[in-house]
């Protein structure tokens, strides 16, 4: 096992008393890149921002390089400037892209020809070598994402964190900004932690996905929530979601239950449906697909919408694919209760 770059111990976050996150265990191991992954309101952002030390939390311990660390601690600048944070919609200076990157090398004391030779570098690996003179605000968002992460890197950092890096540029743009997430893990060894709620993504470029529901770690893909309540049919638990209304079988539920979740890799299409009360068995329709590698994503209307995760080989390929009917059947035992 690698050494563990950052650690956290029993860390709950509170606002107004309302829980935000709730992590009894949780490390990233020194040069692996890890996406948070999870709903709106699961606690991603606020885990980066813990982690990054601009949030203090309520309970627990955060762990650099086996150091306690806090906001307020004596050690925290130091440990801050082997980190960075590149938010979702990076603000640059109102100045020449070359500024904006230099400013961090300024504050630390760089003479002027350091600085030259490292912000045309960090810009060489974004690839927006020549940019240095071009004014901020003249860039588009794309560019403007590439040189914050640019302004980030030029301090050699050992981890980086993205919120939602690609959210707000086009395919091009964020397939680029990929390709640098790796670029960047494979020539620094850098740790990178970044949230996405593009699970393809997620499993495109990362060594583990760490899965957030409201603010706890959960083992299966947040994907494939529903929230509703659950009634008994026929000595059966059912569970029956309020928005949009869809009926499933599941095990060992309590009434007090609200949702439940069904892991991608666990849903299996069939072009004939299945008749057991072990299984869920839901006609629908696909509605998307994407190839990537060995495996297939499939996006499923069974009434709500579904994703599936699954090996190529074992899916029949239909040539009316998109207009045939289809049946989601997946076990009950795997619709997970919470």
């Amino acid at each position: 096992m690698n050494q563990a770059i950052l650690k956290v111990k029993n860390l709950k976050v509170n606002y107004d008393e309302k829980p935000i996150l709730n992590i009894p265990d949780l490390e990233f191991e020194l040069g692996a890149i890890y996406a948070l992954v999870g709903p709106n309101g699961a606690g991603k952002t606020t885990l980066l921002r813990v982690l990054d030390l601009l949030e203090e939390p309520n309970e627990g311990e955060i762990y650099f390089d086996n150091q306690i660390v806090s906001k307020s601690s004596p050690n925290a600048l130091n440990i801050r400037r082997q980190m960075t944070l590149v938010m979702q919609n990076p603000v640059l200076f109102r100045t020449n892209v070359y500024k904006n990157i230099a400013y961090g090398l300024n504050v630390r004391g760089n003479d002027k020809k350091a600085i030259d030779k490292l912000v045309s570098s960090a810009l060489e690996m974004v690839g927006l070598a020549g940019f240095e003179h071009r004014k901020a605000k003249e860039l588009s968002a794309g560019e403007t994402q590439r040189v914050a992460l640019a302004r980030g890197i030029v301090l050699n950092p050992r981890v980086i964190f993205l919120d939602e890096p690609t959210a707000n540029v086009d395919r091009r743009n964020a397939q680029m900004f990929e390709s640098l997430i790796s670029k960047i893990n494979a020539e620094k060894q850098t740790t990178i932690i970044f949230t996405t709620h593009d699970l393809f993504q997620a499993y495109r470029l990362t060594h583990r996905i760490i899965s957030l529901l409201d603010g706890k770690l959960i083992t299966s893909s947040p994907e494939n929530i529903l929230y509703g309540k659950i009634e008994k049919s026929n000595g059966q638990s059912l569970f029956i979601s309020t928005n949009p209304p869809i009926r499933l079988f599941v095990a060992d539920a309590i009434s007090e239950s609200t949702g439940v979740y069904i892991d991608p890799k666990d849903i299996t299409v069939s072009y004939d449906p299945i008749q057991s009360d072990q299984w869920n068995c839901l006609p629908g329709n696909i509605t998307s697909m994407n190839l990537e590698n060995s495996d297939i994503r499939l996006t499923l209307n069974v009434g709500v919408e579904l994703v599936t995760i699954m090996d190529r080989d074992k899916f029949q390929m239909a040539t009316d694919i998109f207009s045939k009917k289809i049946y989601a059947i997946f076990k009950v035992s795997n619709v997970h209760v919470f």
